[in-house]
């Protein structure tokens, strides 16, 4: 049983910041992880509307999940940003990476309009963040595209089975490779900076892990 975290694959030709955080995270592992990196599974997620549920959910049973922590890129923010709710609409304000653009659609039928991430000690996380100066804070919007479909389905899943998996969702600001060839002038944050935020998420969540999975 481990902490699943997750990222995206670009929907475009350009490139995704949850993607290269995640694959950083799991190919150079930092050492404040050293302790628990046979509990942490990472997978990258596919840019598709239609086959984003069957990824996130064969994710979440394949790692035996407890808790979920998925990451998408959120160009324009200048901090991270863990979302406060998932709302149960497909309202795309762009195309996914198959050209789909769902508008107004229901994620999941006879489901609430809303979860709320269920992730613990949300606060206490921001809080640790900004103690590191790593400048974080909450949102109550994930989008209504790929990334408040992916916390929808995970919470979705621990309210209606019996699999009581935890989720939430961190949105990590563009790179500065980003900032520099796709969205000039967009703040942005240092690679290591956002390693170094979702390492520290990481450990905490590992730390309320049952005694019996550490």
């Amino acid at each position: 049983m481990r902490i699943l975290v997750t990222g995206f694959e670009p929907n475009d030709d350009g490139t995704n910041a949850s993607k290269i955080v995640v694959e950083s995270l799991r190919d150079e592992p930092p050492e404040s992880l050293g302790n628990i990196v046979d509990r942490i599974a990472y997978e990258v997620m596919p840019p598709s509307s239609a086959r984003l549920k069957t990824a996130a959910l064969h994710s979440i049973e394949h790692h035996q999940a407890v808790f979920c922590v998925f990451t998408g890129q959120a160009p324009g923010r200048n901090k991270i940003t863990i979302e406060r709710f998932a709302t149960n609409l497909k309202d795309f304000g762009s195309t996914d990476g198959e050209g789909k653009q769902p508008r107004g659609e229901l994620i999941e039928q006879d489901a609430p309009a809303a979860y709320w991430s269920n992730l613990p000690s949300q606060a206490l996380l921001v809080e640790h963040l900004n103690a590191r100066e790593i400048p974080a804070g909450f949102s109550n919007h994930a989008g209504n595209h790929l990334c408040n479909q992916i916390l929808f389905h995970g919470l979705h899943v621990g309210a209606t089975t019996k699999n009581k998996v935890k989720c939430g969702f961190v949105h990590i600001p563009a790179l500065p490779s980003q900032a520099l060839k796709q969205w000039p002038g967009t703040p942005f944050i240092p690679l290591s900076m956002a390693r170094e935020a979702l390492a520290l998420i990481l450990v905490e969540l590992a730390a309320m892990l049952p005694n019996t999975l550490k």
